[in-house]
C-alpha cells in the first residue's frame, strides 16, 4: 500500500515537476534563470546576506501533488541565481527522489552514509538531501553563471582586504 502510495505521488510529481524545471535547466517555475528581480512579478521580499537576496511568491507551496514546506528564489546583484523548495517528510523525500531519477537519472551520491544527491548539468546544479534526525529536506538549484559570478566577486572582495591591510601596515 505505501508502495502505491509512493508510486502514485512519484507519477503526480512528474506531471508538475516540469513547472518547477520549466524546460530542461533553462527556467525554474517559469522564471528564466538569471532574469532580472525587476522582470518577476508577486516577488515577497525576504531576508538579505552577502549581497544574496531571498523572496518567496505567493503561490502555492506544491510541487505536483506534493505540499512543500516552501519555495525560496534568490538573487545576487538582482539576477535570479538559486531557488530552494524545502520540505517535510520520508515520504515526500522519496517522492521527489524518484521524479529527480526519472527525469534526470540517477544522480550522484558522494556520501554513502547521507541522504544526498546532485545532478548537474553544465549551467545548473541540483542538490536533493534530506536529514533523518529532523525529518526534514531541501531541493536546491545553483545556476553556475550566477554563483560563479558570486565567488569571483568574494574572491576579489577578500583581496582587496588583504591588499588594504598591507598597505596599511
Amino acid at each position: 500500500m505505501k508502495r502505491a502510495i509512493l508510486a502514485i505521488l512519484g507519477a503526480s510529481l512528474l506531471g508538475f515537476w516540469g513547472s518547477a524545471f520549466g524546460e530542461p535547466f533553462e527556467t525554474f517555475r517559469g522564471i528564466p534563470w538569471g532574469a532580472d528581480k525587476k522582470e518577476v512579478s508577486g516577488l515577497i521580499a525576504g531576508p538579505q546576506k552577502e549581497g544574496v537576496e531571498v523572496f518567496t511568491r505567493n503561490e502555492k507551496q506544491k510541487v505536483g501533488d506534493i505540499e512543500v514546506e516552501s519555495i525560496f528564489y534568490l538573487f545576487y546583484k538582482g539576477k535570479f541565481g538559486a531557488a530552494m523548495i524545502t520540505f517535510q517528510g520520508k515520504p515526500r523525500f522519496s517522492a521527489i527522489q524518484d521524479a529527480l531519477r526519472q527525469k534526470y537519472g540517477p544522480g550522484k551520491k558522494p556520501d554513502p552514509s547521507r541522504e544526498k544527491y546532485l545532478w548537474d548539468s553544465e549551467d545548473l546544479k541540483i542538490t536533493l538531501s534530506f536529514l533523518p534526525d529532523k525529518d526534514s529536506g531541501s531541493v536546491d538549484y545553483f545556476f553556475q553563471p550566477i554563483v560563479e559570478q558570486r565567488k569571483k566577486d568574494q574572491t576579489e572582495a577578500g583581496e582587496r582586504t588583504i591588499q588594504k591591510r598591507m598597505d596599511d601596515l
